[in-house]
């Protein structure tokens, strides 16, 4: 049955239906064998058997809504829609949040000619969906219901190897890790609660350094350099730190980006950012960034919250308030409550927890009132997780709350506390490591606690509660620090922990991930119970001898760090991936990370914070037990770029950069020029909707555009005219409208259409520009004062300007054009050719936080009295690849202006400028040519040519990879097939397709009439419809819904809805019937040696 089931997944039907018929012979009982029988019948076209596979399980188990959503669906192909309503009426009484029963009763109900109740149950489904209350029936494997899937049994469950001997030594003074621990009074809070500690590369030699935040070689903050042979060597004051500096805890991470690995301290009243000057020194530069905390600063983590391309600051802050320590050695004085606040009753109502928003220039602004972070409990612990698979970085924070806090990232604004998720009161919690310990794709999370148990771990059940996974019991009084390790690189993560006694001892604790089987204490075979300890406090993992076995440090509050060197977990195969940011943040903090190696996946996330005080090494060390290779790699960046490396090698380190993909670009518009499909432009640039461009601001989408075709550039192909609009990266396209329109003019003329990007309505007006005789300008000079006109005259793109860190920014810039003979009046047009390299969401955020805004390019003249004065605000900019814009300067200029200068901050580049002087008296003849076929289909990723300048990117059309580095949105699109209705009037009737997709278009010219003598035929493209992205700050730009509309204003549109007359609730219900999760198998790079 299970390899049935496995075959159905891959496609291979026919050995799939032989599979499952000999598993219902074998067991008729058997649930999953017939409802993959089912799905199978169902998926081609054999309705009825399918029909009669669904109630067999519905007879074997009626309480499960899956079986009776298929069985309706079933029943609805064979057009049998009163059992079909019932069945997903069966499905909705046992499940109401069921999504797709909802839709598929709308659709039974609207066929048997009841519109209300349609309509109904339509916006119910879009209810639940757009609030994210029940998912959609997908395609991918796990999402077709639970009978959908292998069955489990205890043969065939993934199973743990044999354990591998592995031993933990001390090697602290043979590694040269000399300290001398502070002598402070007892009564120091600060003093007690720490030190922490974090592996780092700071000289970027490729091996593990450690800061330590105290009880260093001289009795504060120290930094051992890594010799490579085993030793460090204290390099505190070569470094330019002040060894005599008692801090707490510390977090590493290259906040400039600039390549060097920086730290931030923290410590009573102060906070201490240090800049690494790449030359082995730190500088402090805490006063210059603007951060200011007092109080008793704890926990640090560098975090990309606002994920638009460097790391922010989070400081975790307790208070000495009610609290105090021992006054002599033994826990019964301490004086800690052992029972949590609610976070809504602080301390005195102080505010505690500082975010720093890193401003992209060197300064940081606070941000934790904004952000809702600045909550009145003491806190110690946090690490940024993105616990919920949102793609949004999440902030999990331990302290004085009854139980562990989750603060869930809104994107933009506040970020919202989630009622607690964990189902049993425990002790307030101190350390916490989150890691995905079952392989499930979920960060399942241990906490240390400040009373007994001691230590817990909790299983992220899809982000709707964590449940209490059992661990041996350890006995502990009070628990510090923990961490995730696979120790013996089984490639099943095992869980480490430091703790104390009740009386006192301290005691470090390592659980061997048995996966099915749970936790097994090694603690004794591995040698830590021999491992001497005196208040632990912080563990941080990291390989430093880089033998491909993880390490650990401990540090103590009243002696030196322990450093435990891992001997023989290299015996299984291990992989170390070093992974370089380059749109987002250069120490990849945030990364997500998934390894297939065979049956094995494993995830991982980079955090800036070990959990306490500390941080772990970034690198990543995978086990791959007996493996020699991962299969695939894939990470999910910051800032949502995918990308997949393939058999990668094990038993080394892998170093890998983000690639420089561009995650978006308007759909791309091909035409058949006789030889095959050349890139004509893209288009609805303008018509992207739920941009951002300012806060609680978006753009106002302009859904039309029209392109010029030129008479040289399309042939006829079987006696049409042949087009494809296809979508080549990672937007999901809601098309409405496209026509072909002959336009007919006398040769001496060149026609365009008055088309350009404007910021803000109003917008473009069609209409037919013609040009006669444009001449180039008299002269033309950038902002340095070069002379650009040969290269205008050459078609070589200008653009000298200085590029700023936010995509599509650059300095303000300008340029000057000479106009040849002076404005008197009368018709004046600048014909521009150029692209731009687009902006995108993020990088309008990042550039606004530093204080910079988009400037439109914007038009001055130069008067009589040699000042200059503006007169257009925004001229508009060519609406992304390279094409002709129309700058109308009629009637806008002083008499007798003879210079005129254009000015922006956007990254636009010109290769041509020609001013025209035309009267506007000539009539073109324009004739629409009949639309025959349109055709929704997958086509895949054509080859991109990066050309200069940046933006201007080509396509290969015909050379092309079924698989590309870009997610898909979730929702629902249109069915593949004929969508010709769909696109022959503008009325929100709209083909929806996404990554990868294309509209075949086929017009047909037939009855077009012969060209006049003398005159010429050009050709315009129009295309009504909408794009969105998946950027960070694009408005819910991870799901296809909500869908536009033309009288929406701006996206998404509260208080407004997508119209539900009968026309538009037949199209929804007809057309939009795709439902994709976004988890569909697929690669995530370009493979064009196996094309399509």
């Amino acid at each position: 049955m299970n390899q049935g089931i496995a075959l159905l997944s891959l496609g291979r039907v026919d050995d799939a239906k032989e599979f499952l018929e000999q598993a219902v012979k074998r067991d008729p009982t058997n649930p999953h064998a017939w409802y993959n029988l089912g799905l199978l019948h169902k998926n081609t076209s054999n309705a009825q058997a399918a029909v009669d596979a669904f109630r067999r399980v519905t007879e074997i188990d009626p309480n499960d809504a899956d079986t009776w959503y298929f069985l309706g669906s079933a029943y609805s192909q064979t057009r049998q829609f009163p059992q079909a309503i019932d069945a997903f009426q069966h499905a909705i009484k046992l499940n109401p949040l069921h999504a797709s029963a909802e839709f598929g009763l709308s659709r039974a109900y609207q066929q048997s000619g009841d519109v209300a109740h349609a309509r109904e149950h339509l916006q119910r489904f879009q209810y639940i969906t757009q609030n994210k209350l029940g998912t959609p029936i997908g395609l991918a494997y796990g999402e077709q219901g639970k009978y959908s899937l292998t069955e489990e049994s205890p043969a065939t469950m993934e199973k743990v190897a044999a354990a591998i001997p592995v031993r933990f030594v001390a090697t602290t003074e043979t590694a040269g890790l000399t300290a001398k621990p502070a002598s402070r009074t007892s009564e120091d809070v600060a003093a007690f609660l720490g030190p922490g500690a974090c592996f780092l590369d700071y000289d970027g030699d490729g091996k593990l350094d450690i800061f330590l935040s105290d009880n260093g070689k001289e009795g504060g903050i120290a930094l051992y350099h890594n010799r490579g042979n085993g030793t460090f060597e204290d390099v505190t004051r070569q470094a330019g730190l002040d060894p005599f500096f008692h801090g707490i805890g510390c977090t590493a991470g290259d906040y400039d980006n600039d390549g060097a690995t920086d730290l931030a301290v923290t410590a009573t009243n102060k906070i201490l950012l240090l800049h690494n000057e790449k030359n082995g020194k730190f500088k402090d530069v805490t006063e210059a960034a603007g951060i200011r905390t007092d109080g008793l600063n704890v926990s640090p983590t560098f975090i990309d919250y606002d994920h638009d391309g460097d790391l922010d600051l989070f400081i975790a802050q307790f208070t000495s308030d009610q609290f105090s320590v021992p006054r002599k050695e033994g826990f019964e004085q301490f004086l800690f409550p052992k029972e949590g606040i609610e976070p809504h009753r602080g301390i005195h109502q102080a505010q505690f927890n500082h975010l720093w928003r890193n401003n992209g220039n060197g300064t940081f602004s606070d941000q934790s009132d904004v952000t809702g972070l600045s909550v009145p409990v003491p806190t110690l612990g946090a690490v940024g997780s993105d616990y919920n698979n949102d793609r949004a970085v999440d902030l999990l924070v331990t302290g004085w709350y009854k139980l562990p806090v989750l603060f869930e990232n809104p994107r933009e604004g506040r970020f919202k506390y989630r009622e607690p998720l964990w189902s049993e009161p425990s002790a307030p919690t101190v350390g916490i490591a989150v890691f995905d310990f079952n392989h499930d794709g979920w960060m399942d999370v241990a906490f240390t606690q400040i009373a007994a148990p001691g230590l817990s771990l909790s299983l992220n059940q899809k982000s709707k509660r964590f449940d209490p996974v059992p661990l041996p019991k350890i006995n502990w009084a009070r628990g510090w620090g923990v961490a995730a390790i696979d120790y013996d690189n089984d490639g099943w993560i095992d869980l480490v922990a430091v703790g104390e006694t009740a009386d006192g001892k301290g005691e470090i604790r390592l659980f061997r991930n048995l996966g099915p089987d749970g936790f097994q204490d090694v603690t004794t075979e591995v040698g830590l119970d021999k491992i001497v300890l005196k208040d632990p406090r912080s563990i941080i993992t990291g390989d430093y001898d880089g033998d491909g076995a993880t390490d650990l440090l401990i540090t103590q509050n009243h002696g030196p760090a322990v450093l435990l060197r891992n001997e023989g977990g290299n015996k299984n195969h291990w992989l170390r991936l070093a992974l370089k940011g380059l749109n987002d943040n250069r120490s990849a903090i945030g990364t997500k990370v998934e390894v297939f190696s065979g049956a094995n996946r494993q995830k991982f996330e980079i955090a800036g914070s070990s959990g306490y005080l500390g941080q772990n090494s970034t690198l990543i060390n995978v086990g791959l037990g007996q493996a020699t290779e991962a299969d695939v790699v894939r990470m999910l960046w910051p800032t949502g770029v995918v990308q997949d490396e393939i058999e990668v090698a094990g038993m080394r380190e892998q170093a890998y950069n983000e690639i420089d993909r561009r995650g978006s670009s308007c759909p791309t518009l091909f035409v058949w020029e006789g030889q095959g499909y050349e890139l004509v432009s893209d288009m609805l640039g303008a018509g992207v909707v739920g941009h951002w461009v300012g806060p609680g601001q978006r753009n106002i989408p302009r859904p039309t555009e029209y392109i010029k075709i030129d008479r040289s550039a399309i042939r006829e192909k079987d006696g049409k005219l042949s087009f494809r609009l296809m979508e080549p990266m990672e937007e999901v396209v809601y098309l409405d409208q496209v026509r072909l329109l002959a336009v007919d003019h006398p040769s001496a003329y060149e026609v365009y259409p008055n088309e350009y990007f404007a910021s803000n309505p109003p917008y473009a007006t069609f209409k037919v520009v013609a040009s006669r005789n444009p001449r180039p300008p008299g002269g033309a000079w950038d902002e340095h004062g070069h002379n650009v006109l040969p290269d205008l005259q050459a078609h070589r793109y200008i653009g000298d300007f200085e590029l700023l860190p936010f995509k599509g920014f650059a300095k303000l810039h300008s340029l000057e054009l000479d106009l040849g003979e002076p404005y008197r009046s009368g018709p004046l047009r600048l014909l521009l050719h150029g692209e731009i390299e687009y902006f995108t969401a993020t990088g309008m955020y990042a550039a606004d936080q530093a204080g910079i805004q988009a400037i439109a390019p914007y038009v001055e003249a130069l008067d009589a009295k040699g000042k200059w004065i503006r007169v257009i605000d925004d001229m508009g900019f060519p609406a992304g690849l390279p094409r002709t814009m129309i700058a109308d300067l009629s009637g806008r200029l002083p008499q007798g202006t003879h210079r005129i200068r254009i000015s922006t901050n956007l990254q636009i580049y010109w290769d041509s400028i020609l001013i025209d002087r035309s009267d506007q008296n000539m009539n073109a003849r324009l004739t629409p040519i009949p639309l025959e076929n349109a055709g929704l289909r997958f086509h895949g990723y054509p080859r991109q040519i990066e050309a200069q300048p940046p933006g201007n990117v080509k396509y290969k059309y015909e050379e092309v990879s079924r698989t590309g580095p870009y997610a898909r949105q979730s929702g629902t699109y249109t069915r593949y097939g004929d969508v010709h209705s769909l696109l022959t009037d503008f009325d929100d009737r709209l083909v929806v397709f996404g990554s990868g997709e294309e509209v075949a278009l086929e017009f047909d010219p037939s009855s077009l009439p012969a060209v006049s003598k003398n005159w010429t035929r050009d050709y315009f493209f129009l295309a009504n419809g909408y794009e969105k992205d998946m950027d960070f700050y694009a408005a819910d730009g991870a799901t296809v819904e909500p869908l536009p509309f033309r009288s929406m204003g701006t996206y998404p549109y509260p208080g407004k809805s997508f119209p539900l007359d009968e026309k538009h609730l037949d199209y929804l219900l007809n057309f939009n019937t795709r439902q994709m999760s976004g988890n569909e198998p697929q690669g995530y790079w370009y493979d064009y040696a196996h094309p399509k």
